[in-house]
């Protein structure tokens, strides 16, 4: 009897979650599509098959790896059947990128080579310009990296000329055209570019795959081989690359490469003020001097030193004596001002004030001990009327009154006949002793 659909796709499904089940994959993401939905579908696939994944949102909420097209990874999950289309399919519940040991492998190898070679040395390290004029940028035409880098370079250094060189700063091969970028602005005549004081090489920040062309061995040597002065600005703050440590300079962002390489317009117009302020006072005086020489030419002092200082010696005394006569007046006012404090002091002025401070000392010794003496009696009283109570309710007291208490021979107090079986030994506590006692049944 022949099988339905729906049949034969359960029995798939069933066969396929038995004999094959929880697996883990490695490969290279393809057609990665995130739904409205919050789930990831894309394809897993090597040179000669590829596989329908899924990653249901709330394993994509706890998924640290942000999944994109060319990505090598590895997963975890259960392989299955959807019946809604009868095709095969791998329900993911965890991700892992793979390769990145690998790629940290051929980081570090390069890494120690050109380091031994001297590349990284800082003896070979080109200066750059102090005050540059131009400047080449090698990057991406698009994107908001050149954007940044030119706000930048107009409100800090708006004389400057920037001139890009486009090129790709992602993906295999972009390399070469790095390199190149660089071995053409070595000879700008050559490819109709125009000369520039020194390179900057920039892209943002990405994954260590989105850089990895910035690790290259061939972009290296170009940026090792330049005569001009080159600057590597890729990715963020914490991103290291190989073209970072043979460079000339390293900055940590694009924006931070204008900074670090082109003087700051605020700085140096702060710089021209002050510099122009001590040129006039240096003209100012010169000027001055050279009045004063032409006087004395006309006057004919010129020959007598002294007779050309006296003007000036008249002056100086007039200061000397007005300095003199305002020294005087503020010492006569300070030492009047010390009179009337030194009065205010005085040990006749004092012993009025000290005899009435001694009375009220008095007075209020008298009142201390007055109050003292009054709780002192109050609190006596008190604790006589207390003790009185306490005597009234002793048991010593409803003994005088003719009461005994009973104890049995353990040393309990009987406090009920259930205490006291017939023939039971007890004692009687009176009010001058005791007595031992039987006790008889009534």
């Amino acid at each position: 009897m022949p099988l339905s659909v729906t049949e034969l796709v359960t029995r798939l499904k069933f066969a396929v979650e038995g004999q094959v089940g929880e697996q883990r994959v490695i490969g290279e993401i393809g057609s990665c599509k995130p739904a409205a939905s919050g789930h990831i579908y894309f394809t897993l696939k090597d040179r000669t098959a590829q596989l329908q994944c899924v990653l249901y949102r709330y394993q994509a909420a706890m998924c640290r790896v942000r999944l994109r097209d060319g990505m090598q990874v590895e997963l975890s999950g259960r392989a299955t059947v959807w019946e809604g289309r009868g095709s095969l399919q791998f329900i993911v519940n965890s991700v892992k990128e793979a390769g990145l040991g690998s790629l940290q492998q051929q980081f570090e190898e390069l890494k120690r080579r050109l380091e031994a070679e001297g590349l990284f040395s800082p003896a070979r390290k080109k200066p750059l310009p102090s005050f540059p004029l131009s400047v080449g940028l090698i990057t991406s035409p698009t994107g908001a990296v050149i954007q940044d880098m030119r706000h930048r370079l107009e409100s800090r250094a708006p004389w400057m000329q920037a001139y890009l060189l486009p090129v790709q700063v992602q993906g295999k091969g972009a390399e070469l055209g790095l390199a190149e970028a660089i071995r053409r602005w070595n000879t700008p005549t050559l490819y109709g570019l125009p000369e520039v004081d020194y390179l900057i090489i920039a892209r943002g920040g990405g994954s260590m795959e989105d850089l990895w062309c910035f690790n290259e061995e061939v972009l290296a040597r170009a940026i090792a081989s330049s005569k001009l002065p080159v600057v590597s600005a890729v990715g963020h703050e914490t991103d290291f690359t190989i073209a970072d440590f043979v460079a000339d300079l390293r900055a940590p962002t694009p924006t931070a490469a204008i900074e670090l390489t082109t003087p700051d317009a605020a700085v140096l117009r702060r710089q021209l003020e002050r510099t122009t302020a001590t040129l006039h006072h240096s003209l100012s005086r010169a000027l001055q001097t050279a009045r004063l020489r032409l006087r004395m030419v006309q006057q004919g002092t010129l020959g007598n030193p002294l007779m050309a200082l006296a003007p000036f010696a008249q002056k100086l005394d007039e200061q000397e004596n007005a300095l003199q006569t305002a020294a005087c007046a503020k010492t006569g006012r300070a030492a009047a001002r010390l009179e009337v404090l030194a009065a205010g002091i005085s040990p006749r002025a004092l012993l009025p004030r000290l005899a009435a401070a001694r009375g009220s000392l008095a007075a209020l010794e008298q009142r201390l001990r007055s109050a003292a003496g009054s709780r002192l009696n109050t609190r006596r009283a008190m604790l006589q009327v207390q003790a009185a109570r306490l005597d009234a309710a002793s048991p010593q007291r409803a003994l005088e009154r003719g009461f005994a208490l009973i104890h049995t021979t353990n040393g309990r107090l009987a406090r009920s006949t259930a205490d006291l079986p017939p023939g039971s030994r007890v004692n009687l506590q009176l009010a001058d002793g005791t007595r031992a006692a039987i006790v008889e049944e009534k």
